[in-house]
Parts: structure tokens; sequence; C-alpha cells
């Protein structure tokens, strides 16, 4: 039956041992239970390990690398180890709203041309503030089928809210390993390259901002910008999405007070092609 398809979900941790069991009891509280729960555990020194064995439940599979490598390389690895023919994604200090995976699996198996599938996403700023993703003010028809040149213009698809065909995975790769920030944005990037999308209008995810984490590296976010840049500067072009997307990257920069510094990396890369 379709209905009982089975998904493999990746979360990688680190040193998350006070937030990862919520995480995962999200997930094993899902009303679609037919998946396996892969935790890459990225070179703790914390009680990640205890907690997580502590769950009996055969659907989740326990991994200890053997040393810190960074996210991207502990989702490559997740991805890597995933039996099944659809792949979701955690992190350590997400929670699932309870019907996600059967939302999600249900809309993702009625559109035959999808390769991957993704929702709402609520951001938890902290001091009582939040924003949703994507931007409420993008078209509907801008976020489901081709959205390529959309996500040019800007990243509306967070990591965790994707389920993605593992043979799309398979043909464009993981994560790039190099890229301190926005690994996330190219993969989604190289996926909407080649397949269609389709958009569940619903909050199906409770996220929150950590300033002592990658999404709160701004200096490294905004090298990364600057290589997305030059990795797809056609595209960009092509799209007439080039100028917002460096007026954005100077903006970030003026605010940091790293103007000079910036400008000259976007030079130097900008020159390579």
């Amino acid at each position: 039956m379709q209905s009982e398809i089975p998904v493999s979900i990746v979360l990688p941790t680190y040193n998350r041992a006070g937030k990862v069991g919520k995480a995962v009891e999200s997930v094993l509280a899902q009303t679609y239970p037919y998946f396996e729960l892969i935790v890459v555990d990225d070179g703790f020194t914390d009680d990640t390990e205890q907690i997580i064995r502590s769950y009996h439940d055969d659907r989740i599979v326990y991994y200890k690398m053997q040393q810190n490598g960074g996210q991207s390389k502990a989702r490559n690895c997740g991805m890597q180890m995933a039996q099944y023919d659809y792949i979701a994604f955690e992190d350590s200090d997400d929670l699932w709203r309870a019907r996600k995976l059967e939302k999600q699996m249900k809309q993702i198996l009625s559109d035959k041309n999808a390769g991957f599938c993704y929702h709402k996403l609520r951001y938890d700023m902290g001091a009582g503030q939040s924003i949703t993703l994507p931007d409420e003010r993008i078209a509907s028809e801008k976020k489901s089928g081709d959205i390529y040149a959309q996500l040019l213009w800007d990243n509306m698809i967070g990591m965790p809210t994707l389920l993605v065909k593992k043979e799309c995975v398979e043909q464009i790769g993981g994560l790039d390993e190099k890229l301190k920030c926005l690994e996330d944005y190219d993969f989604a990037l190289r996926i909407a390259q080649k397949y269609q999308a389709v958009f569940l209008d619903e909050v199906l995810l409770d996220a929150e901002f950590s300033a002592l984490g990658v999404s709160g590296d701004s200096e490294q976010y905004l090298i990364a910008s600057c290589i997305l840049l030059q990795r797809y500067k056609k595209d960009y072009l092509q799209t007439d999405t080039f100028n917002h997307r460096v007026e954005i990257i100077l903006r970030d920069a003026e605010r940091l007070g790293i103007t000079a510094q910036v400008v000259q990396l976007l030079e130097k890369l900008l020159q390579l092609q």
C-alpha cells in the first residue's frame, strides 16, 4: 500500500543532549509510523548517546562519527545510510508537528512529477518573536512546480521541511561540505534545478534560532552568499536576480561593518568566471 511506504529521517546532532530528546519524541509521535530515524552524532562530548539509546524503538538507528566533521558531513552520512526511497530531515532543536510526515507523504505521492515536498516553518526568534517561512507575500503559484527562479531570488525552503525522493539526491549529490553556511540553500537550488516541487501551505514544524549555532554565524553566511553568487552567476543573470542578490549581500555586509572585505571577496570570486 502507498500509505505504508517507509521514509528515512536524518537527524544530525552535536552536543545537543538538552534538546535532542524532544526532537526525537516529536518524530516518534508521528501519525505516519513507517520510518527509520537515523541519528548521526557528530563527535559528541555530552550525554547524547545515552539519551538516544534510552528510546527503545527499533526504528531508531544511532551512528556516532569518529570525530566532529560538521553538520553537512553528518547529514551526508545519514543520507548514505538511508534504506528507503524517501528522505526527510530534522535538526536536533526542531519539533515536528504530529501529522507532518503523513501530510507530506500524501502530498508527494499525489503528484507523480514532484521530486520533493516542503512546507511552512515557524521560526522562534526568542523574546516572544517568531517568523514564518516562506514569506506569505510570495504568490502560491511560485511555491510549487518549477520554483528554481523563485529560489534564486531568495531561499524559501528550510532543510527540515524537505521530503525528497532518494533518487533525486542520488542524481544531484549530497550537501557541499566545504560550505560553512547556506549548504542547505545550495542543496535546495540543485534539487530545484532538476525537479518539480510540491508545497504544503501549513506550518508543520517549529524551529529555534540559535545565535551560537550555524544559523547565527553572520560572517560565514556572507561568505557563503558570495560563493553561491559566483556558483550560480549565469542563472542569476538569466533570471534577472543577480543585482537583487548583490544588494542583499552588501546590505548585510554594511550592517556588520565589513563592506570592504565583502566587496573584495565578491570581486575575486566573480573574476573566476
